[in-house]
């Protein structure tokens, strides 16, 4: 199961639509608060999370998924990347996507971060 965090429901929509077409079940949250609590509740095997959402962003959000579920593999989406974001992933913590994504650069992404898990 993949949990999507992203705030703006349009983009949240197409990324989770593409990725039930390609046979994922996804959870979906708009906010970080959500996302734990989806966390907490769903046997997650991938969480896919924007940078910037309400509540707890996706560094905060990163950093209490590793702290409870350090197994689960993270894929960051952004239209931006600052300095913490470019430290977090040269340390192996997550994975990174630029928006605008393509959709297939998604899909194996996912499929390849999926694949480590099970």
């Amino acid at each position: 199961m993949i949990l999507l965090v992203e705030d703006e429901a349009i983009t949240r929509a197409a990324f989770a639509d593409g990725l039930r077409r390609e046979g994922h079940q996804v959870i979906e949250a708009a906010d970080g608060i959500r996302a734990l609590s989806l966390l907490y509740n769903y046997p997650v095997d991938l969480v896919i999370t924007d940078l910037v959402v309400p509540k707890l962003n996706g560094f905060e959000l990163l950093t209490q998924i590793r702290s409870r579920w350090p197994q689960v593999p993270i894929l960051l989406i952004s239209g931006y990347m600052s300095q913490d974001g470019g430290s977090i992933i040269s340390n192996g913590k997550a994975e990174f996507l630029h928006k605008p994504i393509d959709p297939s650069d998604l899909i194996a992404t996912v499929q390849r971060l999926l694949s480590t898990v099970h």
